[in-house]
């Protein structure tokens, strides 16, 4: 569970705060990956271009959410396509061929 800032967005500790709320969660998902035969680097690994991923869609697109749905099917349960998730798997294709 990650509890909710202590410090205004000004304060200069806030980001320490921040690091300590995620390390928790984090080390679950190191731990389950592990469990389920998953290498820890490989992990790790996999963890940080996750991350470098999202940071590309968001910085793309911050809030996905406000995005209008690219087309209407008429079907009232059919919220369209996600633009972000496209955008995140182009992001990762072309990082990928950067490597």
């Amino acid at each position: 569970m990650i509890n909710q800032p202590k410090f205004p967005a000004s304060h200069e500790d806030r980001h320490l705060l921040c690091q300590e709320e995620v390390d928790g969660p984090l080390q679950d998902i190191l731990d389950q990956a592990t469990t389920h035969g998953w290498g820890t680097i490989e992990t790790i690994s996999a963890m940080e271009e996750v991350l470098k991923n999202m940071r590309i869609a968001y910085a793309e697109d911050p809030d996905p959410a406000e995005d209008p749905p690219t087309r209407d099917s008429g079907d009232a349960n059919d919220f369209g396509a996600f633009p972000s998730a496209d955008r995140l798997v182009n992001a990762y294709v072309r990082e990928r061929g950067k490597s």
